[in-house]
């Protein structure tokens, strides 16, 4: 184990230094300009290059939590799944094989395009308009589909799109299908009352109107989700969410994801007109919203992470309205989309240490922005038996601090950027105090190794002298098991596309389908390196003289660690998950 004790001086001038920090961090929060991304260079040039003298330890990696800060509760983020393709869920093999396993961190499914409109052309539930201009309707195949998912145990939440292709005239096929808005809104609010009504009758209103109903995806992708203009997406978005809310009053509805790339048509003026603007059918002023969410993408070719450059303008345009300060924020689509050499292929994630690292950056940040949910296409390779990817891992890591007490981790600003960031998100369950520690690096060739100190204080270090340590750790050489993979994909002679996505979820996004052989045939020992191993086991650590617990961290470049302390008194609590 990397983890040794340092020295504590001239606590009082450093906290100083760092307070200083926080001041000018804080004071850059004022502006309002969504910026996308930083030129890797600038970041680089506004780095520290050396330390600052006094100290034995490395002021610009010294992080300091107080067990008496509490920010709040850790509430659990990561247990919502989206599906394009809810008819899957009719499938034994589906619910048994591959939802069943996803149980023990999956709760609920986000079922996108329900409604028609498709290229596939599934869910063809609109049958035209009979000679009295009633819609004719038959959702028993959704019903059918949502019977199955129920089977499974989890809980549905359904997004309204797309447009049937009939109500939209000629069939034009754009990226995600019908992108747009119905001829005629008395035949869509037909379409969408027989919609929620048949699911009443099936599943009855009490548990109809705890769902949620989200009006379209990334209204702001045109014309790939929606070819209309932004005025009309509001006349969408008020005359669908007066039909929701006329068959369910309680019902939770909220707008489409809004996409966070550069060519979103459109941002956070959203925010503001469902606050200040004009509703299309009450003619007042204001639109409900009783949850606003983004998509977030990476792309590593960019060799930054845009996190901060994006999201925390959008959590200040929330707070500027009281009625939405509060709502629920999430991220509902998620994932790098590209490798390092901008090729995306199927695979939505990186399934190595650097995708364990980011996640666990990302997570930090999220946090910070009060970011509710993060919707996760998935966390397991594929066609492996649902194998664990390094973001599984980190997921299994919160679900050990799942419910627990959230604390405040004071830290220097220099200690992250956009290319680079470490941090530790502490928290506080069953007398035990947890501290899940990062080092990220955006570029996957970086080798690095960041010297951590952490230090922890508060009346729950002072009331025990002696603690046991265990420690569970994601990098290179734990937890992964693809690199092993990858040699031996090679070693065998496996055609390899080097045009082909890297270290995706899928394989086979890189190498010939052949790499299941290889695969089976060494299945034994990719499943043993593929559990998180346990790095430190009841490891004995003494209280400073000064009331503190001192962890120096030797953390390579793409590397998580989750450390419990245990008062000695107490019996450590080493399971996982609920």
């Amino acid at each position: 184990m990397n983890c040794s004790l340092f020295t504590r001086q001239t606590k009082l001038v450093f906290s100083a230094c760092l307070l200083s920090m926080f001041a000018f961090f804080n004071s850059c929060e004022d502006s309002e300009t969504i910026v996308e991304e930083l030129a890797a260079q600038e970041i680089a040039d506004d780095l520290p290059e050396e330390e600052v003298a006094g100290f034995d330890v490395d002021p610009d990696n010294f992080v300091v939590v107080n067990t008496d800060n509490v920010v709040g509760p850790l509430q659990n983020f990561w247990s919502t799944r989206p599906i394009i393709n809810q008819t899957r869920f009719a499938g034994a093999n589906f619910r048994n094989n591959i939802v069943a396993p996803l149980r023990a961190y999956v709760d609920n499914y986000n079922i996108v395009r329900s409604l028609g409109g498709r290229l596939d052309d599934r869910n063809t539930f609109f049958r035209g308009v009979d000679e009295f201009g009633n819609v004719i309707t038959d959702f028993s195949d959704y019903i059918r589909d949502l019977r199955g998912l129920f089977l499974t145990g989890v809980e549905p939440r359904i997004v309204l799109d797309n447009v049937p292709w009939e109500m939209s005239g000629e069939r034009i096929e754009e990226t995600f299908g019908n992108a747009r808005p119905p001829l005629d809104y008395g035949i869509w609010r037909q379409y969408i009352n027989a919609f929620l009504q048949a699911l009443i009758d099936e599943f009855g209103a009490s548990e109809v109107e705890t769902w949620r109903f989200r009006i379209g995806t990334e209204p702001n992708l045109n014309p790939g989700h929606w070819s209309g203009t932004i005025e009309e997406y509001y006349i969408h978005y008020d005359i669908t969410v007066d039909e929701v809310l006329k068959v369910l009053p309680n019902a939770k509805v909220g707008p489409g994801n809004l996409l966070t790339e550069r060519s979103a048509t459109f941002t956070t003026e959203i925010i503001d007109h469902f606050a200040t603007g004009i509703n299309a059918v009450t003619g007042e002023v204001g639109s409900q919203m009783d949850f606003f969410s983004i998509s977030y993408y990476e792309q590593l070719d960019r060799n930054f992470v845009k996190f901060s450059g994006i999201v925390p303008a959008y959590r200040r345009a929330l707070d500027r309205y009281p009625q939405f300060a509060n709502i629920p924020f999430d991220i509902q689509e998620f994932g790098i989309l590209r490798d390092e050499n901008a090729v995306r292929g199927v695979s939505l994630n990186d399934g190595a240490e650097l995708g364990a690292s980011w996640y666990a950056s990302i997570i930090n940040m999220a946090l910070e922005n009060r970011i509710n949910e993060i919707y996760d296409w998935g966390q397991e390779i594929s066609d492996t038996g649902g194998l664990p990817s390094g973001r599984r891992h980190v997921t299994e890591m919160f679900l050990m601090m799942e419910d627990g007490t959230r604390l405040q981790s004071a830290q220097p600003t220099s200690i992250d950027n956009a290319v680079t960031s470490a941090g530790v998100i502490p928290v506080l369950k069953e007398g035990s105090i947890f501290l899940l520690v990062y080092n990220h690096h955006a570029l996957r060739s970086n080798n690095d190794v960041r010297e951590l100190f952490v230090q922890v204080e508060g009346s729950e270090v002072s009331a025990s002298q002696t603690w046991t340590m265990n420690e569970w750790t994601i990098d290179e050489n734990n937890g992964i098991f693809l690199n092993q993979l990858y040699d031996d994909l090679r070693a065998a002679g496996i055609q390899e596309n080097t045009r082909g996505r890297i270290f995706g979820t899928r394989t086979s996004d890189r190498f010939d389908s052949s790499w299941q052989n290889v695969f089976n045939a060494n299945r034994a020992r990719y499943e043993e390196l593929s559990q998180l191993p346990q790095t430190v086991e009841d490891e004995l650590v003494t209280r400073s003289s000064e009331n503190t617990i001192d962890l120096t961290l030797e953390m390579p470049a793409h590397s998580v660690r989750l450390i419990q302390l245990t008062p000695s008194n107490l019996l450590s609590t080493n399971g996982f998950g609920r």
